[in-house]
């Protein structure tokens, strides 16, 4: 497994963050977003999938031509169809991003990266980037 990613930038700074975690992780197809509201979590994902991603609070899932985005945050939990649906998506789409993961029940397929973000003082943002692989 390799060593976690980690890096402390601005939001201007996004676009290469997203450039290195590509490839400190080329082709992991499930990236499991975590931090407090406002983190900046669909920022990362604008940056990674194009312009068109907004926030799906509403929608929860939103499907682009380059990935999927899930935001958990208002997800009906209380639905089991719904979390059956999620994690089909999980196990078959190419590229999928997941805000609030840790709500998920259960742990996605392996492989899957869990990306912690934190807010620091004067706008900047930690994140740390932890690869989940089976074992070799």
């Amino acid at each position: 497994m390799p060593t976690p990613y980690e890096r402390i930038y601005s939001l201007e700074e996004l676009p290469a963050v997203v450039e290195a975690l590509r490839s400190w992780a080329p082709g992991v197809p499930r990236w499991l977003l975590y931090g407090p509201l406002g983190a900046g979590k669909t920022q990362l994902v604008r940056a990674w999938l194009g312009p068109e991603v907004s926030s799906p609070t509403f929608t929860y899932i939103h499907p682009y031509s380059r990935g999927v985005h899930v935001d958990l945050y208002r997800f009906p939990f209380h639905s089991p169809s719904r979390w059956a649906e999620l994690y089909d998506l999980l196990e078959e789409a190419p590229l999928i991003f997941v805000e609030w993961a840790d709500k998920l029940p259960e742990p996605p397929p392996l492989p899957y990266v869990a990306l912690f973000i934190e807010v620091l003082p004067n706008s900047l943002r930690k994140i740390r980037a932890i690869l989940h692989q089976a074992a070799p």
